[in-house]
């Protein structure tokens, strides 16, 4: 008897063992050679003059991510910085993000030796005034150098005495303080380092990223490789200990510079051992060319490029291919970094399951830090997740998202990772593809998932805000009154289908953001049209008016796109308009959440506060759109708030320029004209409806006010059917033509 129900046992254990391996898929992955751009890694390039969304295309070809930028500023050695001047540094730092690059910084007064710099007071004055742009810009910001004291900002000669640690520091502390938390400032040597901080200890494990002025000061060396002593970068009596102290703290910051001068130590016998070994994420490609020419001569210069900064290759992994709803998903993968670095800046790790069919798509973020996926290690990545009990049967692709945790950049794949893997990048969305095949389905056995971290459905973004979360839960709306109450009332039951019927709303605010949620008398449906129609001027005869509204709409968020109105006389017309974040309820999916930020609606005309109205179209003419409120035709929810502090950006209400296409709709090209000057004009772009560039236009193409667009775009390829919108841009205005590109 006993036999026998060791033998029932051992029969019971290899069935279970057998449908796991089932549900199981083991990958292997082919590791690539190619030489391809990620953002804040790589060869850069010296700017001197703005940095223009031209240049930075320009650059693409050669894999370049990162431009230099370099204010020499003399004019302003006695003086605070001038508006025009602020304005350029704002400039450059939109036209960074409308390309898709990061900058590295750096502000001084001289490029001679015997050149004159500024009182440390002026110094302090004018950080403080660059403070309010680099914080709200941060996010296209690599890093800064110290810069500002003597020639070259590389703190060695001063006209005023600044070098010397305390004012030297003071330059530091004052830099780092105008910049988040999770940014870097990089000095020109480690012995500056050591005397600032009064410590000979390079930065710990324990102490990386907790936002401390030492565990974001980092290095930059502008004559690598010239001397022994890199012309001083190095102690004398010491070159070897600076050499270890950087290769331990660089570990956890940023490492840039340029060469500066060819020498016996700068070919490729030594050149990549030193860069793998003080951990190097940046350098300068424009100089010297004599020490670049030299490494393409002796060979290494594929090599040096490919390789700087991080690049991660997925060796292996184990994850469920088949899976029910309500289920547990496991994800095991073993990631190289075969760079010189790893990431010094904030980055995501996500996974993204995607229904082949629908493309509808599910996200996990995971608390995984990439900054920890150290130069030469290997890493085991076990993430588990819960597969939603609503989420739609049918098969998937998983996909891993190495995304920018800026909210204005997370979606943008020019500001993700990607994986040196041949066949896995998706140069579209930013995606790496791990398995093309997972099913899920309510025929598949298995354990019911227990723990909170689920594969959230994408609706646009699940981001954090500052005081609230977007990411499909509402305890943080506990607090919150609902808004449609007396005499904004919203009555149940006054749509035919209940996917349709809105039922309640609530908003808020932050500093940065208005946030609202709003709940459904059943589930979200895919077939269906969601819409926020925002009165941005409270002006009612402006505006597009949606079924006889009482509210002039200037801004109209409809399912994950945003559109400004761009119409007159009630026309529609419509370009799209930036981005927001949402995210339908994880354990309730009659329910929203939307936050929207500021500046999107201070810039086109909200002051002291916003009217909007709710809408859900059924895609069924036969049947009445349900709106909120219910007398939307005479009134509109309004909220209050104050905008106290807006980021300086480009005016984004169109001027009455005449922008002409014919035809259009159009098939094979489309004659496009215009009536602005073009010597005015900054950027000349096709963007698609995501608001993604698909064709730009330098002054050249442009000059006779007249361009053939053929439906292809800077690569030369044919884009498929749909909306487009030709964009130009000056100083103050962005004027867009909608463009319809049918096959």
């Amino acid at each position: 008897m006993l036999k026998t129900s060791l033998n029932i046992l051992y029969f019971t254990l290899l069935i279970s063992s057998l449908l796991v391996a089932q549900n199981t898929s083991t990958l292997s992955f082919v590791e690539s050679s190619e030489i391809f751009s990620n953002p804040e890694r790589g060869f850069s390039v010296y700017r001197g003059s703005p940095v223009t969304v031209s240049l930075i295309n320009n650059l693409k070809p050669y894999h370049v991510s990162v431009v230099q930028r370099i204010y020499t500023i003399p004019q302003f050695i006695n003086s605070p910085l001038s508006d025009d001047f602020l304005n350029t540094v704002r400039n450059d730092l939109d036209a960074a993000r409308e390309g898709g690059a990061k900058l590295v910084m750096r502000f001084s007064y001289t490029n001679n030796q015997n050149g004159a710099d500024a009182p440390l007071s002026i110094i302090l004055q004018q950080i403080e005034q660059l403070k309010p742009i680099l914080q709200v810009n941060s996010d296209v910001i690599a890093y800064l150098e110290a810069g500002f004291i003597g020639a070259w900002g590389e703190w060695y000669y001063s006209t005023n005495k600044l070098n010397n640690t305390n004012d030297r520091r003071s330059v530091l502390f004052g830099l780092l303080d105008a910049l988040p938390t999770d940014r870097a400032v990089v000095v020109r040597t480690p012995e500056y380092k050591r005397q600032i901080f009064n410590d000979i200890n390079p930065i710990k494990l324990a102490e990386a990223f907790n936002g401390s002025n030492k565990s974001r000061t980092g290095a930059h060396n502008d004559c690598f490789l010239a001397s022994s002593t890199d012309y001083g970068t190095y102690v004398d009596n010491d070159i070897e200990g600076d050499k270890d102290y950087l290769n331990q703290d660089n570990m956890f910051v940023p490492q840039g510079g340029e060469t500066c001068n060819p020498s016996a130590f700068s070919g490729c016998n030594i050149a990549p051992v030193d860069l793998a070994r003080m951990h190097w994420s940046i350098l300068n490609r424009d100089y010297h060319p004599t020490v670049l020419d030299g490494w393409k001569s002796e060979g290494c210069y594929d090599d040096v490029q490919r390789n700087l900064g991080y690049r991660f290759v997925l060796l292996n992994g184990e994850i469920t291919n088949a899976v029910k709803p309500g289920g547990e998903f496991n994800i095991n993968l073993t990631i190289a970094n075969r760079g010189y670095a790893s990431p010094f800046n904030p980055r995501n790790l996500e996974f993204v399951l995607r229904n082949k069919e629908t493309k509808k798509k599910y996200r996990l973020v995971t608390n995984e830090d990439p900054r920890l996926w150290f130069s030469g290690d290997s890493v085991n990545i076990e993430i588990t997740g819960g597969i939603l009990e609503n989420m739609q049967e049918g098969n998937y692709e998983l996909l891993l998202h190495l995304a920018d945790p800026e909210i204005k950049l997370h979606d943008r794949p020019e500001y993700s990772i990607q994986l040196a893997n041949e066949n896995v990048w998706e140069d579209s969305t930013g995606y790496n593809l791990i398995n093309g095949n997972v099913d899920i389905s309510s025929s598949i056995s298995g354990e019911n998932y227990t723990g909170n971290s689920f594969f959230n459905l994408i609706t646009n973004n699940n981001v954090d805000t500052s005081s609230s979360k977007i990411d499909g839960f509402f305890d943080d709306w506990n607090s919150t009154p609902k808004l449609n109450v007396n005499p904004n009332n919203e009555s149940k039951g006054d749509a035919a289908n209940p996917s349709a019927d809105i039922i309640d709303v609530w908003v808020k605010e932050d500093e940065s953001n208005l946030y609202i949620s709003y709940s459904l008398d059943s589930s979200f449906s895919d077939q269906y049209f969601y819409h926020v129609f925002f009165d941005t001027d409270s002006d009612t005869s402006t505006g597009f008016h949606s079924g006889e509204s009482y509210a002039g709409i200037d801004l109209m968020i409809e399912n994950d796109l945003m559109w400004k109105y761009t119409g007159v006389n009630g026309e529609w017309s419509w370009a799209s308009s930036g981005s927001f974040y949402s995210s339908i309820g994880v354990e309730d999916d009659k329910r929203i959440e939307i936050a929207i930020s500021k500046n999107i609606l201070s810039n086109l005309g909200a002051t002291e506060g916003i009217n909007f109205i709710l809408n859900v179209n059924d895609n069924n003419d036969n049947i009445v759109d349900d709106y909120a409120p219910d007398e939307y035709k005479t009134r509109s929810f309004s909220y209050s708030f104050l905008i106290t502090s807006v980021k300086n950006e480009v005016d984004l209400i169109p001027n009455k320029i005449e922008i002409d296409a014919y035809p259009n709709p159009f098939n094979n090209s489309v004659n496009i004209s215009f009536s602005m000057d073009p010597s005015k004009i900054e950027s000349a772009n096709i963007f698609d409806s995501l608001g993604k560039v698909v064709q730009s236009y330098n002054y050249d193409e442009i000059k006779n006010k007249k361009i053939t667009w053929d439906g292809k775009n800077n690569l030369g390829n044919s884009v498929v059917s749909g909306v487009y919108f030709f964009s130009l841009k000056t100083e103050k205005n962005i004027n867009s033509k909608k463009l319809v590109l049918l096959k």
